[in-house]
């Protein structure tokens, strides 16, 4: 496996999603807590497609999400990662993450979205975005832990987003 399909952070562990991933993805995904949260809840069937675009994904940017999981237990926490976005009008590298919800409040979704920023810089990306529903507050609290500054209201999948951008040290 490349470097980049596997990656560490203090708590998780992460690779790359596949199919291997269907159920600990389906109950995320299936989750109505999550669903409040992604615009709505996935069936196994959606859960499946998600997972062959996130092949495509890596295949085509070097890059994806992944499904982490607790170092000591294995057990699956979230997932999150990179991925190309065309939102408020421009083409975009998003960091995205969701964790399961009884891992809320533990720090879990800040810890891998630093580990998917530091990845994008890595690899020489200058500049991430990252958006959420405006009711978000524990997403935008999220993405102002990990240094990105609100932007701008947009709409994403037909809703009202908010965006925040993460530039890189030393790019601006």
């Amino acid at each position: 496996m490349p470097a980049l399909e596997r990656i560490e952070t203090p708590r998780l562990l992460g690779e790359r999603i596949g199919p291997e991933h269907q159920d600990a993805l389906a109950a995320l995904h299936g989750h109505p807590q999550v669903g409040a949260t992604l615009g709505g809840t996935q069936t196994p069937e959606q859960v499946a497609a998600s997972i062959r675009r996130h092949g495509d994904i890596w295949d085509e940017n070097g890059f994806g999400y992944w499904l982490f999981r607790d170092r000591e237990t294995g057990e699956a926490v979230g997932r999150g990662g990179l991925s190309r976005a065309h939102v408020g009008g421009a083409d975009e590298v998003e960091v995205g993450w969701a964790v399961m919800p009884e891992r809320w409040g533990r720090g879990y979704a800040t810890e891998l979205g630093a580990a998917a920023v530091d990845a994008a810089f890595g690899l020489g990306i200058t500049e991430v975005v990252a958006f959420t529903l405006p009711h978000n507050a524990a997403s935008r609290r999220v993405m102002e832990k990990l240094s990105f500054g609100y932007e701008r209201e947009v709409v994403w999948a037909d809703l009202p987003h908010v965006l925040y951008r993460r530039y890189s040290p030393g790019s601006r």
